[in-house]
């Protein structure tokens, strides 16, 4: 009977990080016969075992279940092995801290492999649950103590891997990555967390340890080893050594001195590097943490404790000018942080309470939490949930309190899980992208060992018919070999990487692998965003395009009006005017304004001024609204000022590519909201009538003269103070009232055009990728040489269920005639390879074609030179799949 293959298990399954898992445990008859064999060969064999673990564990450790597992060996997609140990932790069972497991991470048994089918049972109580929770308190505390007293001590088994936990869970029988509470999680469960106590605390850091991302400097010993145990340089000591031996101690002597001042610059260029990325990175302070009333008191207990000691769960206080060292969930108020260590972007970004999102008002000092809906099936994303969320690495730049309350936040994940965290890792453990290269070198120097062991033989039979001295045979055989393999080729190529990392250290750019610099030169294609990369940050505002009414034979008609270039040409309360004051992002820091620059030139404009209460930041949510914005014209100043709050503000998305405001002008009744956005977005959300008749004529002049263009519609809202609070923005963001065209004038930076010559002289490919209108960014193309003048563009557009239609950029109603699309087989033929042209494509048909139409979509990525209005994650899927395509 033959025995069934046992299927592949996997960790991290369906991610970019799934990796084959296999367990091992010691086997010591196998360890008796591996270590008789490594004593046979002198060590030999174990120094192959150090070049390939995964071959020193397969002879030493024979495979088994996981669960028995001591040893885990892992295999990546790019063919990467690596050997972990099973570390065993013994977690002591504490009545005192099951009786408040309602603020234990309730999910936590199910992610660290604890009580599986506690979690159950939890996920089936808390679907039942009432909306007041306030009301059920004592019945979930029972209920979650009865689930968890009955457990005994329990014994964790855990392994790492690229600094990151693995633990085994005994429900499911996998090892699964520990995570904190970004996994799984409803929303409503973080405003109504209570914190942890002290002894909950220890518990979870026994399992997530310290929160830090430490990068400890690899000892100069373990490098030195590092270095000199690869294969090159175990050749080259076998080369040197036998020179030595036949007298070449002169020549020998070179390569050794060459060799060593190799080896010792390479470790202090590695050191330096170690140095200045720990120093850039390493960072640690003490937070104020909220302590839940181990007796069940309601009232929270301030404690000061290291940042290290953090673990998911905690509630933490958010202090002004402070450096954020863990991910965490906002509660309560508004703060205003510096992401440019992640982004890069330099434009403070304003975080808001989670709590005030999807319906869900909350108040820490009440301790009441209740809906609008019951949404229980809401989980937490990153993502989408991004403006909540107060990243890792982040400078605290302004907080603004509820009443005299700290603000507080959940502790989401903590060291090198956070999105910091995740920043580092990916410098400490990249992505092969030599792969192909170092596939390449082995080939090459298997290939030179082929022909200098063909020689050797040769070499060897005819001295041995010769009858010549054995040790001359032996001599003259092996060197063959070093003639062959030249043995200053390490010394040449570590000389080369130290000359680059110079070069590179002086542009401040550090490499800690500096393998990875020998595929830049095989770079064959580069991908640049728009605004901000080959143009200039700022933006100047150019015209506004407001609206008027024509009459005609058919009645009342829309059109656009004259362009207004000053804003003393508006009337003192027009619409378009209103909501380009008020609908920004934009706030007050240390008294001066501060946003988004496409929002602060917007605002300059109108020539208004922005006030935030004159209080301190403990108070800056007593006001009705905390922000106003009123002109600054003398002759509003009077009794009756004209003056306008904004009571609630959406955002900008780049996945919805819009923002917007409800705001209500002092003395009316009714709020009115104000969005703002990609005038195709905006277009899709007013009201037909309300688009003027000429919107895609003026539209498609201004795009094409490469100009942004921002669209502004408005909406009426008869809602009371509290509804508006709690609608969702979906429901507000329609059937809008179109108000005009916002045209901003985006100069190309000096640089760009000799740089993207350059890249195409090196006959390297240029891309753009960015989320402003195709036509505007085709324009940005052809003016800095991105496009040639005698280029064609073709625009390819695609929706669901329907053929790709194929046009010319410039030209109207002309038959494409480069390409020709077969419905049947849903090919593209190219008619004349040597034509050129390039397409260019939106976001929207990006995601159609990927989806139905893979051979076209190769196509787009080989021939593709403007993607326009393309998400994060278009761009990032065409980065991927021109890396696929090499």
């Amino acid at each position: 009977m033959v025995k069934e293959k046992k299927p592949v298990e996997y960790i991290n399954h369906g991610t970019d990080e799934q990796m084959e898992i296999y367990g091992f445990k010691k086997s010591i008859p196998y360890m008796i016969i591996t270590w008789f064999f490594i004593t046979l060969t002198l060590g030999f064999l174990r120094l192959v075992f150090y070049w390939k673990p995964n071959w020193m564990l397969s002879c030493t450790h024979r495979q088994c279940d996981l669960s028995e597992a001591t040893s885990i060996l892992l295999r990546d997609k790019y063919q990467q092995w690596f050997v972990e140990q099973v570390e065993t932790i013994i977690k002591p069972s504490s009545e005192d801290n099951n009786e408040d497991a309602d603020s234990l991470d309730l999910s936590y048994s199910t992610r660290h492999s604890m009580q599986r089918s506690y979690s159950q049972s939890r996920k089936t109580f808390t679907n039942q649950l009432p909306i007041t929770y306030e009301d059920n308190t004592n019945e979930k505390e029972s209920f979650l103590s009865d689930q968890i007293t009955t457990q005994k001590d329990q014994t964790i088994k855990l392994f790492v891997n690229k600094k990151l936990k693995y633990t085994w869970n005994e429900e499911t029988k996998k090892y699964e990555r520990l995570k904190g509470l970004e996994d799984d999680v409803s929303i409503h469960y973080f405003p109504r967390c209570r914190g942890l106590t002290a002894d909950e605390q220890a518990d979870k850091r026994l399992i997530h340890g310290e929160n830090s991302i430490k990068i400890h400097l690899t000892p100069i010993f373990v490098l030195f080893f590092r270095e000199v145990l690869s294969p090159f340089y175990i050749f080259q000591v076998f080369s040197c050594a036998l020179w030595y031996f036949d007298d070449y101690i002169y020549y020998a002597s070179c390569i050794v001195l060459l060799s060593v001042i190799s080896i010792v610059y390479s470790l202090y260029s590695i050191r330096q590097n170690e140095r200045a990325l720990r120093d850039i990175i390493h960072h640690s302070g003490t937070v104020t943490v909220f302590r839940k009333d181990p007796m069940g008191g309601q009232k929270l207990t301030e404690e000061e404790i290291p940042s290290e000691s953090i673990v998911p769960g905690d509630i933490i206080a958010i202090k002004n000018m402070s450096m954020m060292q863990c991910d965490a969930v906002l509660l309560n108020g508004n703060v205003i942080v510096n992401e440019s260590m992640l982004t890069g972007e330099s434009v403070p970004v304003t975080k808001t309470a989670l709590s005030s999102s999807r319906g869900a008002s909350f108040s820490m000092s009440q301790d009441q939490f209740s809906m609008s809906k019951v949404t229980q099936d809401v989980k937490l994303s990153i993502k989408e949930h991004s403006r909540h969320i107060l990243f890792s690495g982040t400078q605290v730049i302004q907080t603004r309190y509820y009443e005299s309350e700290k603000i507080k936040a959940v502790v989401l994940r903590t060291g090198f899980n956070t999105t910091k965290g995740e920043l580092v890792r990916a410098i400490l453990h990249p992505k092969p992208v030599d792969f192909h290269f170092n596939n390449d070198t082995h080939k090459y120097i298997g290939a030179l060992s082929l022909i200098a062991f063909t020689g050797m033989i040769f070499s060897m039979v005819l001295k041995i018919i010769r009858k010549n001295p054995a040790v001359d045979i032996i001599k003259r055989s092996l060197d063959i070999i070093t003639i062959a393999v030249p043995p200053a080729l390490p010394g040449a190529l570590t000389a080369g990487l130290i000359y680059a990392q110079n070069r590179l250290r002086k542009q401040k750019i550090y490499c800690i692998s500096p393998r990875t610099i020998n595929i830049v030169g095989a770079l064959n294609t580069f991908v640049f965003d728009k605004t901000g990369t080959l143009t200039e940050d700022g933006l100047d505002l150019k015209c506004v395009l407001p609206i008027r009414n024509v009459k005609s034979e058919k009645g009342e008609e829309i059109y656009f009006d004259e362009e207004v270039r000053d804003v003393s040409e508006f009337e003192e309360k027009n619409k378009m005017l209103q909501a380009m004051a008020s609908c920004h992002s934009i706030t007050r820091i240390h008294g001066d304004l501060a946003g988004d620059p496409l929002d602060c030139k917007m605002f300059e404009f109108t020539k208004w001024d922005l006030n935030e209460p004159n209080q301190e930041e403990t108070e800056n949510f007593d006001t009705f609204a905390p922000t106003t914005v009123r002109p600054k014209s003398k002759r509003y100043d009077t009794d009756d000022p004209y003056e306008i709050g904004i009571i609630k503000q959406f955002p900008f998305s780049s996945s919805l590519q819009r923002m917007s405001v409800v705001v209500r002008v002092l003395g009316n009744k009714n709020f009115v909201m104000f969005s703002k956005g990609s005038p195709e977005k905006i277009g899709e959300l007013s009201k037909p009538e309300s688009l003027p008749r000429d919107f895609q004529k003026m539209l498609t002049y201004f795009t094409h003269e490469g100009y942004r263009v921002i669209a502004v519609a408005t909406k009426q809202i008869d809602l009371s103070f509290v509804k508006v609070q709690k609608m969702e923005r979906e429901k507000l963001e329609n059937d809008l009232e179109f108000l005009g065209l916002i045209i901003m004038e985006n100069r190309l930076k000096p640089e760009t055009c000799s740089v993207i010559n350059k890249l195409k002289a090196a006959n390297i490919r240029t891309i753009m990728c960015t989320g402003d209108n195709i036509l505007t960014a085709l324009s940005v193309a052809r003016d800095c040489d991105m496009i040639d003048e005698e280029d064609r563009v073709v625009i390819v557009e695609a929706n669901s269920g329907e053929d790709p239609k194929f046009s010319y950029a410039e030209i109207v109603r002309q038959k494409v005639k480069e390409i020709e699309f077969d419905p049947k087989s849903k090919k593209l033929f190219e008619k004349d390879k040597n034509s050129h042209f390039h397409f260019a494509v939106g976001g929207k048909s990006f995601d159609v074609i990927r989806k139905e139409h893979k051979e076209l979509f190769k196509k787009l990525a080989v021939r593709g030179t403007v993607f326009g209005r393309m998400s994060p994650d278009q761009k990032q899927q065409l980065i991927e799949l021109l890396q696929d395509l090499g």
